[in-house]
């Protein structure tokens, strides 16, 4: 199997964060928590005596303080505003309680007060901040959103739910909470918005195969929001084992997304999900490789089900340096936060996982370079790893003109959905609000023409192959009915005349493959010296656009005078009157003298008398228009004949 290699491209795919943020490391009189909603990590010293450090990613979120050890801590959190600190200690024997410390400028104002959950008996699982001023307690027996007012030192109660769950799994980017219930046979929903609490529908799992809180996740990708679930082993015998799927069930989002997808890893083992430009990026510890799944990629709905394989094949993340020294890759202390934390508290570092777009083409079989070129259409910052595929292509056209074209096919697919969102919001009068509601459903970058010809083919102008690259540049553009842009037409057309490919051009204009225009126009008579015949191509399009002066100018130009008045002659009254009789005269003459042709100017000259007569009632020429001299050749040539 041949497999394409972009040049100067990475073996990976997938990196973390170049620099890291550092914190102190876990140790035993320093716990490390983390908070995926704000992205900040939590080192707290002997209690919070000797110092508690907030380290984030972004600099605006970092601090330190002090603060009393009051017992163990199991959960330590900054509201969304960073106004307030929420704590909840594993206090035995104490009713389920949650401490709050307000803050002014990331600093302590040592104002200190303490809800307790309206179930005394429950258990608190944990507590997330909706909003900056909400909090909800998630417990044993249910939800409890309440509102923090810090000023007055207290809460209030907004909205209760019971339900009896086992633990959860939190989305801070949709503000979803999915409880487990029935053992984890069972998957319940909740949506916190406008101060209230929404139980949303829900997923019913196997009853036979329950699921544990390591295997779940929730995920908010290309804006709808999923729970994910691995699933481990056959799934039609609890006592066999095979690869693990990964079951992704919509939760909430765009509307008609109702459908499953399966993510088949082929492997078995340790897993954690990451999600990284609307890729799913899924980590297997064993193997220690990275698979990445794109759920955007045609697939075949099958049962309400879509079934997906990696886009490419599972590799390493690129091995990350930590103190000028590599650090050990898929380690044992990583733990993974949404969307794409890693964590390793032994080390102390937080990183980032990113994608590195070269290395998807990196090592492609050929046939799967136009699904690659569809996947990187559809990053943020894919595009420039695009053109590099197509200029690369164009290069090696002789290897990849069929991929080549398929990739155009691609490109332009995107194109003409942009198009036809472009051409609605104009239909409808939207404004830039409309243009970005229009365009929100186009998950994939389009690559204009003009771009296309300045930094994939006007650079290839002197390549030998250019005809085929053009002729398949075209014929895409016109499978998806899109008109070819200008600078394209006139770099194909250049390119089938100087390559030898007359017929195609002659084929493209009969089939109306290139539009009319005066350029192109202009362009084939420019090129009239190569090949004669795109003279009267231009001619044609020029009468089609109805270009009655440029026509005339053209065939004087062209030293063809009988065919510029009987050109001038066919159009409207108005063309041919206001044309000067001494310039249709003097082309004549040089045509006569040039060619040996006197009955040529005679033919010109009976025209404009003709016309003289028609218009004033005399064949006489004007004293103004400075016709003499023509009158006394035409004496002379006929008075030879």
């Amino acid at each position: 199997m041949v497999n394409f290699c972009l040049d100067d491209s990475d073996f990976y795919y997938l990196s973390l964060s170049d620099q890291p943020k550092r914190f102190d490391a876990d140790s035993p009189v320093t716990n490390v928590f983390f908070d995926d909603t704000n992205g900040q990590v939590f080192t707290v010293r002997s209690g919070g005596v000797t110092g508690v450090t907030v380290n984030s990613m972004d600099e605006s979120k970092c601090t330190s303080f002090r603060m009393e050890d009051k017992g163990p801590i199991i959960s330590i959190k900054f509201s969304l505003d960073q106004k307030v600190l929420a704590i909840q200690r594993n206090n035995d024997g104490q009713s389920a309680t949650v401490e709050f410390v307000n803050f002014k400028d990331l600093a302590p104002t040592n104002v200190e007060y303490s809800h307790t959950c309206k179930w005394k008996s429950a258990k608190i699982l944990g507590f997330v901040w909706p909003k900056a001023n909400e909090i909800a307690f998630i417990t044993d027996h249910g939800i409890e959103l309440l509102q923090v007012l810090p000023e007055k030192k207290q809460l209030k109660t907004l909205k209760s739910v019971s339900f009896s769950g086992a633990w959860f799994s939190w989305c801070a980017q949709s503000n979803i909470a999915v409880i487990a219930g029935n053992n984890g046979a069972l998957l319940q929903p909740f949506f916190f918005n406008n101060s209230t609490i929404t139980k949303l529908q829900k997923l019913e799992l196997d009853s036979s195969r329950p699921v544990v809180e390591r295997d779940v996740f929730i995920l908010q990708l290309c804006d709808v929001t999923w729970c994910a679930v691995f699933r481990h082993g056959n799934t039609s015998s609890m006592t066999s084992t095979g690869p693990t799927e990964i079951w992704l069930m919509p939760i909430s989002g765009s509307c008609g997304v109702n459908c499953t997808h399966i993510l088949k890893t082929g492997l078995i083992g340790r897993f954690a999900i990451s999600i990284v430009d609307d890729l799913i990026a899924v980590h297997h510890q064993s193997s220690q490789t990275s698979q990445l799944f794109d759920i955007m990629e045609d697939s075949k709905l099958d049962n309400n089900m879509m079934v997906h394989i990696p886009i490419v094949a599972g590799y390493s993340m690129k091995p990350a340096v930590v103190d000028d020294q590599l650090c050990p890759m898929y380690s044992g202390n990583w733990v993974v936060f949404q969307p794409n934390y890693i964590i390793d508290a032994r080390l102390g570092c937080l990183w980032r996982v990113n994608l590195i777009p070269a290395g998807l083409a990196h090592s492609v079989p050929q046939e799967e370079i136009s699904k690659i070129v569809a996947v990187l259409l559809r990053r943020k910052d894919g595009t420039d790893t695009v053109y590099r595929i197509l200029n690369q292509l164009v290069t090696h056209v002789d290897t990849y003109l069929v991929e080549l074209t398929q990739a155009f096919d691609e490109i332009n697919t995107v194109y003409r959905q942009w198009a036809e969102l472009e051409m609605a919001r104009n239909t409808t009068g939207y404004g830039e609000t409309g243009k970005s509601r229009a365009t929100r459903g186009l998950r994939a970058s389009a690559l204009p023409q003009q771009d296309i010809c300045a930094r994939v083919l006007q650079p290839h102008a002197e390549h030998p192959r250019l005809v085929q690259v053009m002729t398949a540049y075209v014929a895409s553009l016109c499978r998806h009915g899109l008109v070819v842009a200008e600078g394209a037409g006139a770099l194909c057309v250049r390119a089938l005349v100087t390559g030898g490919a007359r017929g195609r051009l002659h084929a493209l204009l009969r089939r109306s493959a290139l539009s009319d225009s005066r350029p192109l126009a202009c362009q084939l008579l420019s090129l009239a010296h190569l090949h004669p015949p795109a003279a009267q191509l231009a001619l044609d399009m020029m009468w089609r656009l109805r270009a009655r002066e440029e026509i005339v100018e053209v065939l004087l130009s062209s030293n063809e005078p009988v065919s510029a008045v009987g050109a001038a002659r066919q159009m409207d009254e108005a063309t041919w009157r206001g044309l000067p009789a001494r310039k249709l005269l003097a082309a004549a003459r040089a045509h006569a003298e040039e060619k040996a042709q006197p009955g040529a100017f005679v033919a010109v000259f009976h025209a404009l008398l003709a016309r003289n007569e028609r218009l004033r009632g005399s064949p006489h020429f004007l004293k103004g228009e400075q016709c003499d001299s023509y009158i006394e050749y035409y004496k002379q040539v006929t008075a030879e004949r």
